[in-house]
């Protein structure tokens, strides 16, 4: 289990930052000084580097290493991750020793020991960074206690710790969203609330209502800078793709018509257990393509739940088709016991190559399609109301 770092909580970190605007004052910039002290680096490095994603439009800063010292001036028109590396060229990976830092006004005092991966960071300067370190906190803590579950030597055969891992991971990430939602509320004027907003509004699992209401608790000067033209940046390229993928969904709906035969399928359910489509023959069933990592989906999920509840006595039936891959098994196994889904569930966990929904043409979930007693397809999408009216007109 890795542990849940800073830029667990960065699902943007790429496209985060966007080089300081020109409608930014000079005193609303975020100018600092990082003084660097290197210990036991070996071999000890000529220079260190400041990097920026490439779509700042901004070369690396750099400077020489004497001594095990270094210097970096830097001025920032907002608060937002830069990285610190030993190699200007190489892409920041995971393995890769470096230090990513969220700058503030001020100075920052930077002390790595063996590596730039530990590094501590202290100043005035730092505080953007000591703020997000506490917002997260949670988050690291319970990502390590549950790396400790994992490591266990009974982990393995311990269905009692593996259902703990589940439901601990599944909640992870939304209390990790939840404690920045509320600090951006609570502190819409800190350094690191637009950043954070930034954040949340690029990795799509925030609404559209919530999206609105960070935006508005945002500062005026904030909404011109570069993350505030970033925030729009990736509203406008989410409405551009939502359109896209409403003519693309219409395009492959087309290829498989209603009136038209389901088409057979097995797969295995939760327990290894191979379910055909056939074995529902006589029954009106529907196939429900969804996902863990899903949020539409999930969001549906209660609806389906009380149409199954509701109509399942009368002969209506459900069948879950998975898209989650084989990394997400445990999520997706958590997600089917969160959601309550008591219908049978199926995955050969290969993600968007699913066997079910390259038949059915499924590019885009949360996707369904209801079956007759005669497996021919009557009705495609049910979401919400449309599903509750259509079973009502079948089960009238």
């Amino acid at each position: 289990m890795k542990k849940l770092n800073l830029k667990m909580l960065m699902p943007a970190f790429a496209l985060t930052a966007l080089l300081a605007s020109k409608s930014a004052t000079a005193q609303d910039n975020k100018n600092f000084v990082i003084n660097g002290q290197l210990e036991n680096l070996n071999p000890m490095p000529t220079k260190i580097y400041v990097l920026y994603d490439k779509v700042f439009g901004k070369t690396a800063d750099s400077a020489s290493v004497s001594n095990g010292k270094y210097t970096i001036k830097g001025s920032l028109d907002v608060s937002f991750p830069i990285t610190l590396a030993l190699n200007k060229n190489e892409p920041i990976k995971k393995d890769k020793d470096h230090f990513t830092l969220v700058p503030d006004n001020g100075t920052i005092e930077l002390r790595s020991i063996t590596s730039l991966s530990n590094t501590e960071a202290t100043g005035n300067g730092a505080s953007a960074q000591e703020e997000l370190q506490k917002i997260s906190a949670f988050s690291r803590q319970e990502s390590e206690a549950i790396g400790k579950i994992v490591k266990d030597p009974s982990y393995s055969t311990n269905d009692s710790l593996k259902k703990e891992v589940q439901t601990r991971s599944s909640n992870l990430l939304g209390n990790a969203l939840s404690n920045m939602i509320v600090y951006i509320r609570k502190n819409p004027n800190s350094s690191i609330s637009p950043f954070l907003t930034y954040t949340l509004v690029s990795s799509g699992f925030v609404t559209p209502a919530m999206t609105d209401t960070l935006l508005m608790v945002l500062p005026e000067k904030i909404k011109t800078s570069s993350i505030g033209k970033g925030i729009n940046e990736v509203l406008k390229k989410r409405t551009e793709a939502s359109l896209e993928e409403a003519a693309k969904r219409k395009e492959l709906d087309d290829k498989i018509p209603l009136g038209s035969k389901a088409l057979e399928f097995s797969m295995n359910d939760t327990k290894g257990a191979p379910v055909s489509l056939s074995s529902y023959k006589g029954k009106y069933v529907l196939i429900d393509f969804w996902a863990s990592w899903c949020k539409p989906c999930r969001e549906e999920n209660p609806n389906l739940v009380k149409a199954y509840q509701k109509y399942k006595a009368k002969g209506f039936n459900v069948l879950g088709i998975s898209l989650d891959a084989a990394s997400q098994k445990a999520a997706w196994l958590a997600a089917i016991e969160k959601d309550n889904l008591q219908w049978t569930q199926l995955s050969d966990l290969k993600g968007f190559g699913n066997q079910a929904a390259k038949l059915y043409n499924v590019v885009a979930i949360p996707q369904n399609f209801l079956i007759d007693p005669n497996g021919v397809i009557i009705a495609k999408n049910l979401r919400g109301e449309a599903l509750n009216i259509k079973l009502a007109e079948v089960f009238k």
